[in-house]
């Protein structure tokens, strides 16, 4: 399809573009009609198998319990990131092996790390606010390089590896930037540069949270980006950036105007948007997405949960996961069987519903529990209202709850994709 022709159908699928339901070019992931359809999915139809790692908890580990923590799989290594005291390796067993950097100011130290992998080699990198850092599985610094600066003192975020020596990231929108996403390479270089699809007059300078993007992900070799404004899904293919998905809100769709004067951390009221807090997980087979529901359509319930932003607890069911089956090309919007929590109902080992939060390729996607919720909502009340197809994963599910604690670090669950 010609190029120009391209990017004037993603210029129409913008944001408040139209009220009415829109033919696309490319695969379309039906939010607009399973809105208020609320469905449970069952573990036991995806996955074979469902594995526990507790990880080991010492003075030289501690993960703080966050709601959104980060894990990458990559070889032997489980990494994982819970706040600010850095990145930690452990092994397939949950055995710490070592931190990845440090926290300071001198060579080889960051304020701050957003962690992300090299596909091809066995290198981790952590994003700070001015450089990119690498390291190999051990932690030890291997270098470094300077982000690129553009347009009025603005440097990209939200890097990914794309091959050999190139990156993507992406630069926050405030009404006057050019530019979405650039490719940069290890010295720090802008390659190449891809421009933004919604445009609208911001008032004054202010960007906020949703001017930014949702973390990159891979689909085995295949890397996705995507704004969290616009509702295209974008791969980059030989250094190239192309849509690949497209989620219809229909005339749910965030009007633009009201990007102009407002940032969306809460919905408009009978709209629906794509937060990115828990982002976008891909198999070859299947896409995992969290977006927020208004307050005007039924939600499914869910415990109350820790806010940052209010600092107190509010429902959690403002947000609704969501899962789309490339091949059938059938969208599904997540309900559970429980109040507890949402996500995919784990009818394998009885334990708490599954959110696929990492694809490590191979069929193995990756989620993260925490020790006192473990403890908390797996009770033998709990057990005994749950269909378990798996007894010999359900008991090695309790002996895990025998010896946990409540300021255990996380327990990471993998499991293997049908």
């Amino acid at each position: 399809m010609n190029r120009k022709i391209v990017l004037t159908l993603i210029s129409c699928i913008l944001m408040g573009c139209s009220n009415e339901q829109t033919t696309y070019p490319y695969p379309v992931i039906d939010i607009i009609n399973s809105i208020g359809n609320y469905q449970k999915v069952y573990c036991s139809d995806y996955f074979d198998s469902i594995e526990l790692i507790p990880l080991e908890t010492n003075d030289s580990c501690l993960l703080e319990i966050v709601p959104l923590p980060k894990i990458l799989l990559k070889d032997s290594f489980i990494f994982m990131k819970t706040g600010i005291n850095g990145v930690y390796a452990f092994d397939l067993s949950g055995n710490f092996r070592n931190q990845i950097g440090r926290r300071g100011q001198g060579v080889g130290e960051y304020n701050m790390s957003i962690p992300f992998i090299n596909k091809k080699r066995p290198v981790i990198y952590l994003e700070d606010s001015h450089q990119i850092l690498e390291y190999d599985y051990k932690g030890n610094f291997i270098r470094s390089f300077k982000m690129p600066m553009i347009e009025e003192e603005k440097t990209f975020t939200q890097y990914a590896h794309v091959s050999d020596n190139l990156f993507i990231a992406q630069m926050d929108y405030d009404g006057k930037s050019k530019y979405k996403y650039g490719l940069i390479n290890d010295q720090g270089e802008v390659i190449k540069y891809f421009p933004g699809h919604i445009f609208f007059n911001r008032q004054g300078r202010f960007t906020g949270l949703y001017d930014s993007s949702l973390p990159p992900f891979y689909i085995d070799q295949v890397l996705y980006v995507k704004d969290y404004v616009n509702d295209t899904i974008y791969s980059i293919i030989d250094s190239h950036i192309q849509p690949a998905y497209v989620f219809d809100f229909g005339k749910y769709s965030y009007p633009k105007e009201y990007l102009e004067t407002f940032d969306l951390f809460m919905t408009l009221p009978g709209y629906c948007f794509i937060p990115g807090l828990f982002g976008i997980t891909g198999t070859p087979d299947f896409l995992f997405y969290e977006i927020i529901i208004s307050e005007l359509f039924s939600r499914p319930k869910s415990k109350p949960g820790y806010n940052p932003f209010t600092n107190g607890l509010l429902p959690t069911d403002m947000s609704v996961f969501g899962l789309y089956d490339i091949k059938k090309q059938t969208n599904i919007l997540l309900d559970t069987d429980s109040y507890h929590q949402k996500g995919m109902v784990n009818d394998l080992n009885g334990g708490l519903p599954f959110i696929p939060r990492y694809y490590a390729g191979n069929g193995l996607i990756a989620d993260v529990w925490n020790a006192e919720d473990m403890l908390e909502m797996l009770t033998e009340e709990y057990f005994a209202s749950q269909t378990i197809k798996d007894q010999q994963a359900h008991q090695k599910l309790k002996e895990i709850l025998k010896n946990l604690k409540e300021d255990d670090n996380p327990v990471v669950v993998i499991a293997k994709v049908k």
